[in-house]
């Protein structure tokens, strides 16, 4: 039987604020997420979304739970371990001009991962403008910096370093909610192509409760930092049973 490629179980964040009564996040977030599916989550502003990948990347420390990537429990991995998680997963985030280092070129930007891993800088180049072109990009654009392209050309290519380490799991942070809709168009289709062709995994992490039921299988809808329903795409759209999705769909019409 497949494994998930990610399992997250009693996974909760509470943060510590000075004067001030501590703030959860998150509390006991338990869902899987299978090789090839795309998992929709979704909630209002505030709802603990971005908090959850931020623990599953490891960018934030969770307070309690576990975290299971590709069979590897990575709660609490440091250092080395920390760094060889990119292997397994990689984010876009909704922000792409900011997620790179505006002093380096977006060729640096992708190929950083694949230097990480003993790619000698050459290879690693080349391999950078291979990425930017399956993302519809120049090849030249790996001397490009980031503020010298578009919103929708820099996603592009926030994803093709993504891709660089060649990851089972993608997450996306509202990584199209900042795109026309043009553009957000040619995204997902990207997006689709690149699932099908290497069964990526992804979290997508949307405010567009359409987008969802068109491009994600199953859904988790989430409300003050807790899970409050989890069916497939089609039936969370069409055939909500907890209020706060109703809420949710109402708000979206």
């Amino acid at each position: 039987m497949t494994e998930p490629i990610l399992q997250v179980a009693g996974l909760s964040k509470t943060f510590k604020r000075k004067g001030q009564p501590d703030f959860t996040a998150v509390e006991g977030a338990t869902f899987s997420i299978m090789p090839g599916e795309c998992v929709g989550l979704v909630g209002g502003s505030g709802s603990g979304k971005s908090t959850i990948a931020q623990m599953v990347t490891r960018l934030l420390d969770p307070t309690s739970g576990t975290i299971m990537l590709n069979g590897r429990d990575v709660t609490s991995v440091r250092g080395g371990e920390l760094r060889a998680m990119a292997k397994d997963v990689q984010m876009v985030f909704q922000n792409p001009v900011q997620s790179f280092d505006p002093r380096r070129t977006l060729g640096h930007g992708i190929a950083e991962s694949l230097r990480n891993f003993g790619m000698n800088k050459s290879e690693a180049r080349n391999r950078a403008a291979e990425l930017l072109v399956r993302c519809g990009l120049p090849a030249d654009f790996v001397d490009r910096y980031p503020r010298e392209v578009s919103g929708g050309q820099c996603q592009r290519a926030a994803i093709a370093r993504a891709l660089a380490p060649n990851p089972p799991l993608i997450i996306f942070d509202e990584a199209t909610s900042a795109l026309d809709v043009t553009v957000q168009a040619r995204i997902i289709d990207l997006l689709r192509d690149i699932r099908r062709e290497r069964n990526a995994a992804y979290l997508f992490i949307c405010h567009d409760m359409a987008l969802v039921q068109d491009f994600c299988d199953r859904v988790l809808v989430m409300q003050s930092g807790r899970i409050v329903e989890e069916a497939p795409a089609f039936q969370v759209t069409t055939s909500p049973q907890h209020p706060y999705t109703r809420q949710l769909l109402d708000a979206a019409l």
